[in-house]
């Protein structure tokens, strides 16, 4: 299939659009409404893009990992970064394709910034109870012990019946159908907009996040392909055996023996001012050259993944939209990516009740979320309209779309914050052979 053909799935009221190309969500609708801004109008904005084997940006390109710097392309001029990962180019091949679900695959060849060659696998799924399901599988398979280039369907982990299921918890914190508020729902400033001036102003001089984000990891092996979060899983035939050099092994020299043995022979003195023999020289050589030092096949491989998509109650203004998002902490981090703090949410920045989005620049990684997972809900006030993500991972950036001209909201699950392949904070240590997972669901509430 032509990987510049996109996939389209069907079912339960939605259609979604997939590229081949690194996997990227195109386009989300129920029904007649968009949940997600197109990615068709927002070119070069990352919209709707699967972020690996990092997330966010990179602080000038380089990284250290076990005690080697990596350079990365520069993918960012204006801040010298690298962007976003390298799936967005990356071709994929349809492993399996329904009405409502398809599962891509592909190798992501290692590189010199990123010496690490992963087996790369998607599955997108739409149905009535979940909206549109996204889960991200990665191994690490390191080229030197393997010559296949991609997993087969049969290699990839089991998918449970359904993905992304909300617990009990998470329904109980759905929103009531919020109420037409004449003062707000109609794009008028909100009061505590001239407290943040402080906050906004930190922004536009460089501490404030440029676009970035963050996804889900958790520790539990056994975790389901179904949940959003990340998690390793050991797949089938998944173990890689370590690489093994034979002993150099020089071959038995008669002559080589005989002068050996006439050596002890030599009077004292007389030994030492011998020439070596061709014999000697070519045995050296021979030594030299079946006895190459290996290179060691590196442990683990960093990793952190994130997704990118811009949320839209049916193209509505933001204006006249709500973000709720339950988490406590945000970083203050400079246009390059790299993190200067980290502070308590609060004013424009604190998003826990759901304020109008109206007059608020956000452009930030937040953090401390609830580890049982969490939801994101962007609320169209006149009409009731909600989309709501769902996830657990434990950092999310959100950035308020400046860029597309405030045509949707970012709202970004990532397993790491900005910068970490250097700074390894919640970085990923993909083993050989196991995969790792995470993923998000994305669906529409209307009011009664």
């Amino acid at each position: 299939m032509d990987a510049t053909n996109p996939v389209s799935i069907t079912g339960g009221g939605y259609s979604a659009q997939i590229s081949l190309l690194g996997g990227q969500l195109l386009n989300l609708t129920h029904h007649e409404d968009e949940l997600i801004v197109p990615a068709a109008k927002t070119e070069g904005a990352f919209a709707g893009a699967v972020l690996a084997p990092w997330p966010n940006r990179t602080k000038g390109g380089r990284y250290t990992f076990n005690g080697v710097e990596h350079l990365l392309p520069v993918s960012e001029e204006a801040t010298g970064a690298a962007l976003h990962g390298l799936l967005m180019d990356l071709p994929l091949r349809v492993i399996s394709q329904k009405e409502s679900e398809v599962q891509l695959a592909g190798w992501l060849e290692s590189s010199e910034g990123y010496p690490f060659g992963l087996d790369i696998a998607l599955t997108y799924r739409v149905s009535a109870d979940l909206g549109l399901a996204a889960t991200l599988m990665a191994r690490y398979r390191p080229e030197e012990l393997t010559e296949d280039a991609a997993p087969g369907q049969d290699e990839l982990p089991a998918e449970p019946e359904d993905t992304v299921e909300p617990s009990e918890d998470l329904e109980a914190a759905a929103p009531e159908t919020p109420e037409d508020e004449s003062n707000e729902d109609t794009g008028a400033e909100p009061a505590e907009a001239d407290q943040v001036g402080t906050d906004q102003a930190e922004a536009a001089e460089g501490e404030g996040v440029e676009h970035e984000f963050a996804a889900s990891a958790s520790e539990d092996p056994s975790a389901k392909g179904s949940e959003p979060a990340g998690s390793e899983a050991a797949a089938p035939d998944a173990e890689v055996p370590d690489a093994e050099v034979p002993d150099a092994e020089v071959p038995e020299d008669p002559e080589a023996e005989a002068s050996e043995r006439d050596s002890s022979e030599v009077p004292e003195g007389e030994g030492s001012e011998a020439e070596p023999t061709e014999t000697d020289a070519s045995m050296a050589s021979e030594a030299t050259e079946t006895d190459p030092s290996p290179t060691p096949v590196p442990q683990t491989a960093p990793f952190g993944a994130g997704f990118h998509p811009y949320l839209t109650a049916g193209g509505a203004s933001l204006r006249e939209c709500r973000l709720r998002l339950p988490a406590r902490t945000m970083l203050k981090t400079k246009a390059d990516g790299t993190v200067t703090g980290r502070k308590t949410v609060a004013q424009d920045f604190d998003l826990t009740n759901g304020p109008l989005l109206s007059g608020r620049t956000i452009d930030h990684a937040f953090t401390d979320l609830p580890e049982e997972g969490w939801t994101a809900e962007l609320i169209h006030g006149p009409s009731g309209f909600v989309v709501r993500m769902i996830a657990d991972s434990p950092w999310v950036q959100v950035y308020t779309g400046e860029r597309i001209d405030r045509a949707g909201v970012a709202v970004e699950p990532m397993t790491c914050p900005p910068n970490a392949l250097n700074s390894g904070e919640d970085l990923i240590h993909l083993e050989p052979g196991k995969w790792f997972r995470m993923g998000y669901s994305i669906e529409a509430i209307r009011a009664a």
